[in-house]
């Protein structure tokens, strides 16, 4: 593959029935309070905690939920609100898997609670992408 082509593209993933966040920076520390207290505050099941680049950080819920209740979770944080107009626009919520235009790979930091849904389906397409990064 071409260079040019490389710089131009990564690999997302994608859903319409869970809970995504992209914290961008901000302390690892304040990236995990956002997680534990939403995770409470909507009974959420559990999350992972994913380093995108210095601090800039992904959290992926587990639990499966509506349209509705994904838009009152990312409009219940000031934090998270420039990602939610930015997801809402697109009808889907969208995190990086793969490295981009280089920055490397999110990387797994931290599991909390159960990881049987959501989370299974995200982690099934990253560590994909790790055996076969495009």
């Amino acid at each position: 593959m071409h260079e040019w082509v490389k710089q131009g593209y990564c690999v997302g993933f994608v859903t319409t029935r869970g809970v995504l966040l992209d914290l961008d920076n901000m302390t690892l520390k304040k990236a995990k309070w956002i997680a534990k207290t939403l995770l409470y505050e909507f009974k959420l099941e559990g999350f992972i905690l994913i380093r995108s680049s210095s601090n800039n950080y992904h959290a992926v819920f587990n639990k499966y939920v509506s349209w509705k209740k994904i838009t009152q979770v990312l409009f219940s944080r000031y934090e998270c609100v420039r990602y939610a107009v930015q997801q809402m626009q697109n009808g889907h919520l969208t995190l990086r898997i793969s490295k981009k235009n280089g920055k490397n790979k999110p990387k797994v930091l931290l599991k909390v609670g159960e990881t049987n849904k959501l989370i299974k389906d995200y982690l099934e397409l990253y560590e994909e992408n790790q055996k076969n990064p495009l």
